[in-house]
């Protein structure tokens, strides 16, 4: 009886394994990933910049954001990131050897200037996912308001060194066009001069004693943006 049995169950065995495969696998026409077609990619960028208010506030604020974003698929699932943004800022003055509300200046327009550097992985490999390719990133740069003398006071933003980390998707379409989104966060100091921590006559200082000299800030931008791929 087992001559018999053993050819049976071998045979079915191997129907079940094609079967299998063929219900984990796709044909070439239903696949939902799709190769890279192009290795670089040139975007025209805008959204929002979003700025951490400092306890002073007296740091960049939040404002409309515009660039050029460059990337080079340079082997598999990374690529070389390269970026220039234009921050619509303002800033608000202060005179710190005022007291009440005379120490308040007003706001003025004090753009900033972004230029970054890093490496980005695509979740997805060399390929999309039903058109849609999800990216992380990390890099660094800096970030200025071309400014070097300081404001009233002794404040100057001046340029900073940056750090960034982020997150975005990319829609695909077959062509030289794709449309992507994205979430970047920029680290960056902020410092306050000695004049900050001094009372004025008959009034209080702009910031506590205790009250960092120089701190780190998380300012996040969310942009969306049109690419043409090369």
């Amino acid at each position: 009886m087992k001559t018999w049995i053993a050819p049976i169950v071998a045979a079915a065995l191997a129907a079940f394994a094609q079967t299998a495969a063929a219900q984990v696998g796709y044909l070439p026409d239903r696949s939902p990933f799709h190769d890279l077609e192009y290795s670089q990619e040139l975007t025209i960028l805008g959204g929002n910049f979003h700025a951490h208010r400092d306890p002073a506030d007296v740091g960049p604020q939040s404002g409309a954001i515009t660039g050029l974003h460059y990337e080079w698929r340079a082997s598999g699932p990374v690529h070389l990131i390269g970026e220039f943004a234009h921050i619509s800022s303002d800033r608000h003055i202060i005179n710190p050897f005022r007291a009440g509300a005379a120490r308040d200046l007003g706001t003025t327009s004090r753009p900033l200037y972004a230029v970054d550097a890093g490496i980005g992985m695509s979740l997805t490999g060399g390929k999309s996912w039903h058109r849609i390719v999800p990216e992380v990133q990390a890099g660094m740069g800096f970030i200025s308001d071309l400014k070097v003398q300081p404001d009233t006071g002794g404040f100057r933003f001046g340029t900073r060194f940056a750090f960034n980390m982020g997150a975005g998707i990319h829609y695909v379409p077959a062509g030289h066009w794709q449309v992507r989104a994205d979430i970047l966060d920029r680290f960056y100091t902020i410092a306050y001069p000695e004049t900050f921590y001094t009372a004025p006559t008959g009034g209080t200082p702009v910031v506590g004693s205790t009250q960092a000299r120089s701190f780190w800030t998380n300012n996040p931008a969310l942009t969306l943006g049109l690419s043409y791929l090369f």
